[in-house]
């Protein structure tokens, strides 16, 4: 009989297909996932959104905890206290941004035919007649796009509702993870095999420790950053300085393009309000928010819990745009920081050891175990 046996195939082949079809598989599983809580993001948002606010809040709780609070009494005061400093927030800056709206009007008449007469002369020496002709265009064309805009109106609606019902859920979700975050966890790794029980629940700590870090050092960044930026805009005289420090201490959140994005938006209001060089003075401020972030500040003090190079961040920020739009490049630094903690557990020498530490609570055992 003839030989039908397959001809030999080189191990290397062998083993580049093993793992490419699992690669596969991995990566399907993780589409239909992602589909599928995309389907359900007004349970899945509120949810991540309201371990951000867990990881704020719970450890004043747990202090109340700790000197004989109730679990139920402790919430209630953390977040009655979290209230109050966002509602006199509030009532400090909005009257204050409402103040500087009307003149930013005034100014950005003036200083839009500022930015004509700018456009006219060197280096650009635009005619004013092709200016006339581009912004006769631009009218043209929004006047044509009513109905496009219209349907926007309507989707903002609906838009709108979605926030308001994330933020209450939110609120919810987050009371109920301060109050009984403790007994949940227990619950969950009461799900799983005795003989895990210690592995679950060191992954858990250290995924929430290396949350945690995460939250508490990009607050700090924001905070420098956001001072850093006000500062230079109170100084140059831009109006709406509060407002675009407080944008810059939120874009901290999203490392690196967070503080482009702010910036750029800042020299945009001053180009219009106060011309082309309180432009340039806040476009140098925006660089040197960014290597605030980038070099000095994030890598102090984010120290261990997220010790992250920023190619590493930057390639997370893309592949989580990619993934899931601003949620994703919101969510990808927090997730590649509790992945690598997760990693580092399993590759210290003993993990069964490390959670074996952890599970009897002896801390100089944990660190000798963890190496």
């Amino acid at each position: 009989m003839p030989d039908r046996s397959s001809p030999e195939v080189p191990r290397w082949l062998n083993h580049g297909a093993a793992v490419a079809w699992r690669f596969l598989l991995v990566a399907a599983a993780l589409f239909v996932v992602f589909t599928a809580l995309g389907r359900v993001r007004l349970v899945v948002m509120p949810v991540i959104f309201a371990l951000f606010l867990t990881a704020i809040l719970s450890p004043a709780a747990s202090w109340l905890r700790r000197h004989k609070w109730p679990p139920l009494a402790a919430t209630w005061a953390v977040f009655v206290v979290a209230a109050i400093v966002v509602a006199a927030l509030g009532f400090w800056l909005i009257p204050r941004v409402a103040d500087q709206f009307g003149n930013v009007g005034k100014q950005a008449s003036q200083g839009f035919k500022d930015v004509q007469r700018w456009l006219t002369h060197r280096p650009f020496r635009l005619k004013q007649a092709d200016i006339d002709r581009y912004i006769a265009s631009a009218k043209n064309e929004i006047s044509s796009r009513k109905g496009d805009l219209l349907q926007g109106a309507f989707k903002g609606v609906s838009l709108a509702i979605e926030v308001i019902t994330t933020t209450v859920l939110t609120l919810v979700v987050t009371f109920f993870f301060v109050k009984d975050g403790e007994m949940m966890g227990k619950w969950f790794v009461g799900l799983v095999a005795p003989e895990r029980a210690g592995e679950v629940r060191e992954l858990g700590r250290r995924s929430w420790e290396a949350l945690g870090g995460y939250i508490r050092g990009t607050a700090v960044n924001g905070v420098v950053n956001g001072t850093v930026m006000g500062i230079t805009l109170v100084v140059v005289g831009v109006p709406l300085a509060l407002p675009l420090a407080f944008l810059t201490f939120v874009g901290a959140f999203i490392p690196l393009v967070g503080a482009i994005v702010t910036g750029v938006l800042a020299a945009l209001i001053a180009l219009v309000a106060k011309g082309g060089v309180a432009a340039l003075i806040v476009v140098g401020a925006t660089v040197v928010v960014h290597n605030l972030e980038g070099y000095l500040v994030g890598p102090f003090v984010l120290g261990r819990a997220v010790h992250l190079h920023p190619v590493a961040v930057l390639l997370a920020l893309t592949t989580g745009t990619i993934v899931a739009g601003i949620l994703g490049a919101f969510l990808a630094v927090p997730v590649l920081s509790i992945l690598l903690a997760i990693i580092g557990y399993y590759r210290s020498e003993n993990p069964e050891e490390v959670a074996a530490a952890a599970e009897s609570g002896e801390p100089e055992r944990l660190r000798s175990a963890a190496g």
